[in-house]
C-alpha cells in the first residue's frame, strides 16, 4: 500500500511558535502549511499541474499510444515534484513524468531518477542544465560518445567564469556567499552527475588539472558522466533513447528563458 503524502499542519507548529511566528520563519513558503493536516494546498496542486502540463507536451502524439505511469513513479512525482516552483524543475519532473510512461507496467525507474532530481538544490539543477545542455551543443554531431569511460573523458569542457555567473543569473548577494560554488560542483560530483576532475579558479590552477590551450581566463573545468546524461534525456521526456541520443540533431532540450549554452565555453580535449 503507498505511503500517505503528509503535510504538517500550521495549527500543530504555531501551537509552539504562534502564526506570526512561523510566518516571520519561513515567509511565502508558510503558504505551504495547511490548516491542519491538509494533503495539499493550492500551491502543490498549481505546481503539479504545471509538472503534468509539461509531460502532455513532451509526449505529443504519443499520448495517444497505450501506456502507463508505474504507480510507484507517480507517487515520488506528486511527493517530490508537489513542492517544486522552479521553472527548471518543472521541466525535468515533466519530463520524468513523461519518459515514465510506456506500456512497461514494471518499469518504475522513473522514481528513482525523480529522487535524484529532488535531491538537487536549484543552483545544481541549473548548472546541471547549463552543463549538459552545453556539451550537447558543443559536441554534436562529432562522433562523441558516454558508452566508454574513455569516451566520456573526453567530453570534458571549459566554462569562463563570468559567463557561467551570467548563465546562472547569479546575484551579487548569492555571489557573496563563498561557499556557493563549492556547494554546486561538490553536491553534482557527490550524486555522480558530473565526474571527480572538476575544478574552478584562476588559469593556472585549471591548466594544472587539465593542460588545455582553451583555457584562457579564470573559469571551472568539468566532465560530464553517464549519470548525468541520463537525467538529462529523461528530464526531456527522453528517457527510452541511449545516451548518445544528446548528441542527436533531434534532440531539444529548449527551456524558455535559458541560454541553451554558456558563452565562450569550449571543448578543452580537441
Amino acid at each position: 500500500m503507498p505511503e500517505p503524502i503528509i503535510t504538517v499542519g500550521l495549527g500543530a507548529i504555531a501551537a509552539y511558535l504562534g502564526k506570526d511566528g512561523v510566518a516571520k520563519i519561513l515567509g511565502p513558503t508558510a503558504d505551504y502549511l495547511g490548516g491542519e493536516l491538509q494533503e495539499f494546498t493550492k500551491k502543490r496542486i498549481n505546481n503539479v499541474g504545471k509538472i503534468f502540463q509539461k509531460a502532455e507536451y513532451k509526449l505529443g502524439k504519443k499520448i495517444e499510444q497505450p501506456g502507463v505511469v508505474p504507480s510507484k513513479v507517480l507517487k515520488a512525482i506528486i511527493n517530490e515534484g508537489s513542492y517544486s516552483e522552479d521553472a527548471i524543475a518543472v521541466e525535468y519532473f515533466g519530463g520524468v513524468l513523461a519518459s515514465s510512461r510506456s506500456e512497461l507496467s514494471r518499469d518504475d525507474r522513473g522514481a528513482r531518477i525523480a529522487k535524484t532530481l529532488d535531491n538537487l538544490s536549484c543552483y545544481q539543477l541549473r548548472c546541471h542544465y547549463l552543463i549538459y545542455s552545453t556539451v550537447s551543443n558543443i559536441y554534436k554531431s562529432k562522433g562523441s560518445s558516454f558508452n566508454q569511460h574513455n569516451d566520456r573523458r573526453k567530453l570534458e569542457i571549459f566554462m569562463p567564469l563570468n559567463e557561467f555567473v551570467v548563465a546562472m543569473g547569479i546575484t551579487q548577494k548569492e555571489w557573496n556567499n563563498p561557499q556557493l560554488l563549492s556547494h554546486i560542483f561538490t553536491g553534482l560530483n557527490s550524486d555522480d552527475l558530473i565526474a571527480d576532475n572538476w575544478a574552478f579558479g584562476p588559469i593556472e590552477a585549471l591548466k594544472s588539472m587539465s593542460h588545455s590551450e582553451a583555457i584562457t581566463e579564470p573559469g571551472i573545468v568539468c566532465t560530464p558522466t553517464a549519470k548525468g546524461a541520463e537525467l538529462f534525456l529523461w528530464g526531456f521526456g527522453y528517457g527510452s533513447h541511449e545516451l548518445d541520443y544528446i548528441f542527436s540533431d533531434e534532440f531539444n532540450s529548449v527551456i524558455d528563458g535559458m541560454p541553451q549554452i554558456i558563452e565562450k565555453a569550449s571543448a578543452t580535449k580537441t
